[in-house]
């Protein structure tokens, strides 16, 4: 599953969704990159519950967007999260800072 080459690690990752198997080649962590694919997987699986009818390809289509905006959502939440965190953080090392009368040696 593995491949080496000259410069660097290449991973081929496999993706299974809607019956058909896709490749792809990555220099990810290969357990980092089992994990992302188990989670799209996931979150394609769960964007389709609920869906009624036969899985033409417009549905499919719609599965994946769904999907994408479900992952895009949550990053897009996680940044908030990340710069409110880093605004905290910011503000509270400033105080202590202060507090310790500045970083003078």
């Amino acid at each position: 599953m593995t491949k080496a080459n000259a410069q660097s690690l290449e991973e081929i990752l496999t993706v299974d969704l809607f019956g058909e198997t896709y490749k792809f080649k990555t220099d990810a962590d290969p357990s980092e990159a089992s994990a992302i694919v188990r989670g799209v997987v996931d979150e394609v699986t769960r964007a389709g519950e609920g869906m009624k009818g036969p899985l033409t390809e417009n549905r499919k289509f719609i599965q994946l967007l769904v999907a994408t905006l479900n992952i895009a959502k949550e990053l897009v939440e996680v940044k908030k999260n990340h710069a409110e965190l880093h605004e905290t953080l910011a503000r509270k090392s400033t105080t202590l800072i202060e507090k310790l009368g500045g970083c003078q040696p």
